[in-house]
């Protein structure tokens, strides 16, 4: 039968559905991106000259955009200007009226506009911006926070249009900083006037939100990768000793990226710097990352969180997200997802496939996560983090699968090369897999970019004569949003013998019968449903419990073994205590050794776990001798030796942690352990010396409280602040000082610091002596009218 589109309306939210058959509907999630703003002009060209006065948190600029029309008659040009004050507005060199609306400025296009003629217009303004431009520690009342200037969109410091252009950018600053911008730095100048103007250029057209700006006290190094490519990459100065730790694998990455892609770096050169109070990871502004110097590690802090997997994604973006960019927001996947993924699989390079696997483990219950909050897609602008980074990750993971290596690679390079320094959407990369490979992949679109949820597989099986018989039934709920789904599953059953018999076949109904030939009639010891997890999925999989000890000893593949540990939870730990530690013995990873750990440690009087949690605190990986501290809430007097020792591990979060333990389960030690680590103040926060002051404050040191109340200011970076607001809370210690503070926080344009002063004062607000403190605090402080509503929501005066 022809097949028939229509739209059907759903009530509330969907709005579009398809008819493939008479009896057959499938309906998508209304997107709100769907549907792109027209454009009047074409920019292809921006110069601008910036001279930025730090201490008056000012900066002075002219931004000239070169354009093409793309309408006739147009009667005015749109640009956001939100904290931005226009003094000047020219096109082709004559003044032009403006009017604000809003954030935006509305400049009345003169009449001698032709279809298709270029122009030019010209902003004169100044700025002091409260976000977009952050102006850092210059105003610092105790003068103790780093002094920076950054920018990772241009919003709020240049006039803004959404555009992909070529960029000239001259900054001037004091002689004393220097400047990072995007492109070559084709000069710098050294003024008269004691400053400097630093001159960049963007030779190739890129997405004018990818723009940044960072200005502060720094030194760089230049490396090469293999090709010769410059990279050059920021540090401050008294940080020297943390560039190896954190641009660790930098050169290398580039020689992954361009070997696997089979496509060079798309742009001349390559830098990085770190900014302080950064409210994410990292951003990968076009030819320059920046990303927050709590990641900017040294050798001991790289084993809390690195900058490996981060550095490597912002690093993938410059193919993916800046040479070409999504052009809705329901294909930022094509950024986000394809990123998460190619810095998963460089880190699969280098750390190998165990590895990889954690982390594909992590995208999974990230995924399964997204899904408990709503049903949006991968290919929808609301799919939120879950599903636009991990989901996304996990389903180029699939791809991959089906298409074969050689394919995927020669899609991926198509897609590259299509679209050079252009937009793309979610059709254009499925038309490359046409293109390249001939295949028609739209169900794997409508499955797993299109529409939203996962499946879930109920498996059996049953030994007969001469063949196991395997039932495999879709268990998830179906509707118009999520269907069945179709996918190859490799079954592969281990028999007693050692042997191994491997079958794949396609599940696309609700129930499946697979016949796997056993002409031999050899005992199953067990069976494995899709080994190494190929598929996102759920399994419901009733196995006695020697199927899955076999399981996890006999499977080859980490994760496989991991999955049988999982299953083996609902055993008791004195049943299953002397298999686990056999297994324990031969793991060599730190999945499936801490997942043993924390199964059994209950049993440490046994002797076999006493020894396993011994070998555990000595463990050559940091996270399996995390896995021993978290075992136990309350050290036993057997392991106070060991847990002593944990007190000089190489990983700041493993002494923090043991420190916190060891002062709980023997306090009448407690000194003898805060003079080990009166000296470490740690990593993300000062996280030693919080937890250090907390414990001294707790046993009686109040000699040491002003320093602990003095780390909630503005004075430090935003992880110190939120680590001392959570231990005064946990001490049950607010004054006057903190109240400030912390309502200072409330504010700040970093959302972290905001939720976590919210969540303290809140709890504070709960006890009367404290509701009367911050209501006071409130009348002394000078609020805007709007910070005064949300105040009075929160903190009813």
């Amino acid at each position: 039968m022809r097949n028939i589109r229509f739209v059907l309306v759903i009530v509330l939210f969907i709005s579009k559905a398809f008819v493939f058959c008479q009896h057959q509907k499938v309906s998508y999630l209304t997107d709100p991106s769907y549907q792109m703003a027209d454009r009047e002009i074409e920019l292809y060209h921006m110069n601008t000259d910036l001279i930025i006065q730090p201490y008056d948190t000012l900066l002075i600029g002219e931004a000239e955009f070169s354009f093409k029309t793309l309408r006739e008659n147009i009667d005015s040009l749109v640009f956001d200007v939100t904290d931005i004050s226009v003094n000047e507005v020219k096109i082709d060199g004559e003044p032009a009226n403006s009017k604000y609306d809003g954030n935006n400025i509305i400049v009345d296009a003169p009449n001698s506009m032709e279809f298709q003629s270029h122009h030019k217009i010209l902003f004169k303004y100044t700025s002091k911006p409260t976000e977009g431009l952050y102006f850092i520690g210059w105003n610092d009342p105790q003068q103790i926070k780093r002094k920076q200037i950054w920018a990772h969109r241009p919003n709020r410091w240049l006039p803004y249009a959404p555009a992909i252009h070529t960029v000239n950018m001259s900054v001037t600053v004091p002689c004393n900083l220097k400047v990072f911008s995007n492109g070559v730095r084709e000069e710098v100048v050294s003024n008269k006037d004691d400053t400097r103007t630093w001159i960049y250029k963007m030779k190739h057209p890129h997405p004018f939100f990818s723009t940044c700006l960072v200005i502060g006290d720094y030194e760089f190094k230049t490396l090469e990768t293999n090709r010769g490519l410059p990279v050059e990459l920021w540090y401050y100065p008294e940080w020297e000793s943390h560039f190896e730790p954190t641009y660790r694998y930098q050169t290398q990455m580039f020689d992954f990226f361009e070997e696997e892609l089979d496509f060079n770096y798309p742009w001349e050169l390559y830098r990085q710097a770190p900014v302080t109070d950064y409210m994410y990871g990292a951003m990968e502004t076009t030819t320059s990352t920046i990303f927050g110097d709590f990641l900017m590690v040294d050798d001991r802090a790289y084993f809390g969180r690195n900058y490996v997997n981060v550095n490597a994604h912002e690093l993938a973006h410059q193919w993916f997200g800046n040479y070409i960019s999504h052009l809705k927001d329901k294909d930022v996947w094509l950024t986000e997802s394809f990123a998460t993924y190619w810095a998963k699989m460089f880190e699969k390079s280098v750390s190998g496939e165990d590895y990889y696997q954690s982390i594909r483990n992590q995208e999974m219950l990230n995924a399964f996560e997204g899904t408990v909050k709503n049903n949006y897609s991968v290919g929808h602008s609301q799919g939120g983090r879950e599903r636009i980074y991990q989901k996304g990750s996990l389903v180029l993971d699939m791809l991959r699968d089906i298409l074969g290596d050689m394919e995927f690679k020669a899609v991926i390079k198509n897609y590259l090369e299509s679209y050079p320094y252009q937009t793309a959407e979610t059709s254009d990369f499925l038309q490359s897999i046409r293109k390249v490979t001939g295949r028609s992949m739209e169900w794997f679109f409508e499955e797993w970019i299109y529409r939203g949820g996962e499946p879930e597989y109920e498996i059996s099986y049953e030994q007969l004569p001469e063949k196991v018989r395997v039932d495999v039934k879709q268990i998830h709920q179906t509707n118009e949003i999520t269907g069945l789904f179709r996918m190859p599953f490799h079954f592969e059953i281990h028999f007693m013998d050692g042997s191994i018999k491997n079958q794949t076949e396609w599940i696309e109904e609700a129930h499946h019968i697979i016949s796997i030939p056993n002409t031999e009639n050899k005992v199953v010891d067990f069976l494995i449903f899709d080994p190494n997890r190929k598929v996102l999925k759920k399994v419901k999989f009733e196995r006695n419990y020697q199927e899955l000890i076999s399981q996890a000893q006999k499977a080859k593949n980490m994760i496989d073994r991991y999955d049988a540990l999982l299953e083996l939870r609902k055993f008791t730990a004195e049943q299953k205590t002397d298999d686990l530690i056999k297994i324990y013995n031969f793991e060599d990873f730190y999945l499936t050794k801490a997942e043993i750990i924390a199964q059994i440690a209950s049993q440490w009087n046994n002797a076999s776990v006493k020894n396993m949690i011994i070998s555990a605190t000595a463990d050559p990986d940091d996270k399996v001798r995390l896995a021993a501290l978290n075992a136990f809430t309350a050290i036993p007097q057997d392991f106070k030796f060991e847990f002593e020792k944990l007190l000089n591990d190489k990983s700041y979060f493993n002494v923090e942690l043991a420190l916190e333990k060891l002062c709980n389960s023997f306090p009448e030690k407690y000194g003898s352990y805060l003079d080990l680590t009166q000296d470490e103040p740690g990593w993300r926060g000062k996280n030693i010396r919080i937890k250090w002051l907390e414990i001294a404050i707790g046993f009686g040191g109040k000699a040491y409280l002003a320093e602990l109340k003095n780390y909630t200011s503005e004075s430090y970076e935003f992880e110190t602040r939120i680590n001392a607001m959570n231990a005064l809370q946990r001490l049950n210690i607010m004054d006057e000082q903190t109240s400030k503070n912390m309502l200072q926080g409330l504010f700040h344009w970093n959302r972290k610091i905001s939720k976590a002063a919210l969540d303290v004062l809140s709890y504070f607000y709960q006890q009367n002596i404290y509701s009367q403190m911050i209501r006071q605090e409130i009348a002394k402080g000078n609020f805007s009218e709007k910070q005064l509503h949300n105040l009075n929501i929160w903190f009813p005066f």
